[in-house]
């Protein structure tokens, strides 16, 4: 009977066991589907990388292009399971939109947060109340909610600003004023004039070779405070001023535990979060935002030539916020800073020959000349809005407020954001978008303006430019074909459109587009107006049109020669002037003449290959008109030197091609066989003085 007692009381047991793990395992089922079923969140990263797999051992996924998925800060996601890594870190299977198509992959926990909505946070009515009286918009208000619901002690107070949002992003994206790392993607650097050069498909650089300037779309993106209304980023608004109450000596030795400082001391054993703490008393600035500065200004390794002690001809002088550090007069900005440090000023303690008096003094050009004076927010150390708004800025990173954010966010330990009041001052601006700012996330070359535009025997109208995007052509009634060749500025950039055309009597629009590296697209139009069989156009009307109905008018020369049946006018000696050319022509009576450019504006000066001999009647009309060649000119400059013969080396080797005038110029030999490497000798004993091109 003890026996069979013992075995059913296993029995039992196991069976409790069994249930017991069921249920576990059941409920665990029940939670790992309610909490990640849909679950919206974001992630809280630049340049983060979405994998195949949970672990850095998988790859980084990539898009349709084979190009890596990068996300950013504010980029919303879905949450579809957890997993965990072989090294037991946390990772998330999400799913995502990215650049018009749907993705899903696996992202490290540390940079996703989970969306709170709005029915996890209790309605509060006094906080309701609050913000209104604070007048903040209405787009502000479900991300300080969630905010409040989390940390309520945390005081948002509206800093409303009698400047409009879209007028201040242009005064900050004014080239020079805010500046991103070189090496950013190509959407965060700025295509204004002064700061990407469009020949050569490069940026211009600022403050050495590090730095671009920013990008219109990503200052907006920095300057709109929606997109910063987080736990961590919006440390960006915190008040800066020194609070004896909130910001400790622990606090401090947080802040700096992952860097040079950790551990490490000033000068006579004083630890750095001791002289932290003493720059704060004496200078009225917030411990934390001055540590924070350091890491910013000198890495977080401290490797910065501005603090080592050992910088030549500059050897124990020391400069811990950068002051003065900027590339000017042939000097680094290290050297410029440390020159600075140099120069004595009572106030500020220098020469700051001793590291103590350098973040002390330091600390006290700061809370001077900026936390006193209203900007007292790192927001408002980069985007100043005091005295003449726009001109005293701390930083010009733009991204500085948002990564310096981070690590004052790293200042307070979760306790210390859960227990303790801290003020952010939270700008909004008069008229203020309805939308967030977007960060833009494209990259690839943005370079789509063409190097060339050629209508095979035409010129176009006007001169060919980069920038314009509209010409004109026009052509005689027997023209039913028409060849149109395009050539792109950089390589990587796709041309469509060019081609062998049939063209109908009257305009016909022609529309060759551009597209670049990352997808920005320009269009080009050509209009071909083919003349009617009276040679009216019945077309575009404003275009100079010949009265071929009116052929009245005679042109000759005892000197040029002038071929009626091809309209051409050679036998022009090179560097003569247009008025010793009119003068070797004779017109009929009542008839005026005009030496023209091939953009139809008169020339005064020296004539070239492609200009034109316009013949006007009385009413002004043109009735007749040619085209000058001067043999060897093929540059249409007048002249006749390398550069011509650069170019018909270029002609031969089928680099580029001459066409009309510019082709016939370069038969310098006369041999009508167009263009070969004789004519290449005969420029060059022309240029030589050997013998000179007949013409």
């Amino acid at each position: 009977m003890k026996r069979i007692h013992k075995k059913r009381t296993l029995a039992l047991i196991m069976a409790m066991i069994l249930a017991l793990t069921y249920n576990l395992y059941y409920f665990g089922q029940l939670y790992e589907i309610s909490v990640f079923a849909a679950t919206e969140a974001t992630v809280n990263g630049d340049q983060v990388n979405v994998r195949t797999g949970p672990g850095t051992s998988n790859a980084v996924l990539t898009d349709s292009n084979g190009a890596r998925i990068q996300l950013y800060t504010g980029h919303k996601v879905s949450i579809e399971d957890k997993a965990m890594a072989a090294d037991g870190a946390q990772w998330y299977k999400i799913r995502f939109d990215y650049n018009g198509a749907s993705y899903e992959g696996y992202m490290h926990g540390s940079y996703v947060t989970i969306d709170s909505t709005n029915e996890d946070i209790d309605p509060d009515t006094d906080f309701e109340a609050y913000l209104n009286a604070q007048g903040f918009p209405e787009t502000y208000k479900d991300s300080l909610r969630q905010l409040h619901a989390k940390y309520p002690s945390w005081v948002f107070k509206a800093d409303h600003l009698p400047y409009d949002f879209n007028e201040a992003v242009k005064e900050e994206s004014i080239v020079g004023r805010s500046l991103i790392a070189y090496n950013s993607i190509s959407s965060w650097k700025s295509l204004e004039t002064g700061s990407y050069d469009w020949n050569t498909g490069t940026w211009y650089s600022f403050d050495g070779s590090a730095w671009a300037a920013a990008s219109k779309e990503l200052v907006a993106y920095c300057m709109d405070p929606r997109n910063f209304l987080d736990e961590t980023y919006i440390f960006q608004f915190e008040a800066l001023s020194y609070d004896a109450g909130l910001h400790t000596r622990d606090g401090v030795e947080k802040l700096i535990s992952g860097s040079f400082m950790r551990d490490a001391v000033v000068e006579n054993n004083q630890p750095y979060a001791d002289a932290f703490i003493e720059a704060a008393r004496q200078s009225g600035v917030s411990p934390y935002h001055l540590a924070a500065r350091v890491i910013q200004e000198m890495g977080i390794n401290g490797e910065s030539g501005s603090i080592s002690g050992t910088y030549a001809g500059y050897e124990g002088i020391y400069n811990y916020y950068n002051q003065g550090a900027y590339v000017h007069d042939g000097r680094s900005a290290i050297e410029n800073g440390l020159i600075y440090a140099m120069t004595p000023d009572e106030y500020s303690l220098r020469p700051w020959n001793t590291r103590i008096n350098a973040m002390i003094g330091g600390a006290k050009i700061i809370g001077k000349n900026y936390i006193s004076i209203g900007q007292d927010t790192l927001y408002y150390q980069k985007f100043d809005f005091v005295g003449t708004p726009y001109t005293h800025q701390y930083m010009t990173h733009i991204l500085a407020p948002s990564s310096e954010a981070i690590n004052m966010s790293k200042a307070y330990t979760q306790d210390m954001k859960n227990q303790m009041t801290i003020v952010f001052k939270i700008p909004v601006y008069n008229n203020m978008p309805q939308k967030t700012a977007q960060k833009p996330t494209s990259d690839g070359s943005p370079n789509n303006v063409l190097k060339s535009i050629t209508v095979s025997g035409y010129s176009l109208t006007p001169t060919f430019s980069k920038f314009t995007q509209e010409y004109d052509v026009i052509v005689n009634n027997d023209v039913k074909m028409i060849d149109i060749s395009a050539q792109a500025m950089v390589s990587g950039t796709s041309v469509s459109g060019a081609g062998t055309y049939g063209i109908l009597v009257g305009n016909n629009k022609i529309e060759i587009k551009v597209t670049a590296e990352n997808g920005a697209s320009r269009i080009y139009t050509i209009n071909v107006v083919r003349l009617d069989e009276s040679g009216s156009n019945t077309g575009k009307n404003n275009i100079p049109i010949i009265q071929e109905s009116e052929q009245k008018a005679s042109v000759s020369s005892d000197i040029l020669k002038i071929d009626d049946g091809s309209k051409k006018i050679t036998a022009v000696t090179p560097g003569k002037t247009c008025d010793e050319i009119k003068s070797q022509i004779k017109l009929s009576a009542g008839y005026t003449m005009k030496i023209v450019k091939p953009d139809n504006n008169e020339n005064t000066g020296t004539i070239a290959t492609g200009n034109k001999l316009w013949v006007t009647d009385s009413a002004g009309n043109i009735v007749l008109e040619y085209t000058f060649v001067v043999y060897g000119d093929v540059t249409g400059d007048g002249i006749v030197n390398s550069l011509d013969m650069l170019y018909i080396k270029r002609h031969i080797l089928g680099i580029s091609t001459l066409t009309g005038a510019y082709l016939e110029a370069g038969d310098t030999n006369r041999a009508n066989d167009g263009i070969n490497s004789l004519d290449m000798l005969y420029l060059k004993r022309h240029i030589l003085g050997i013998k000179t091109i007949q013409q």
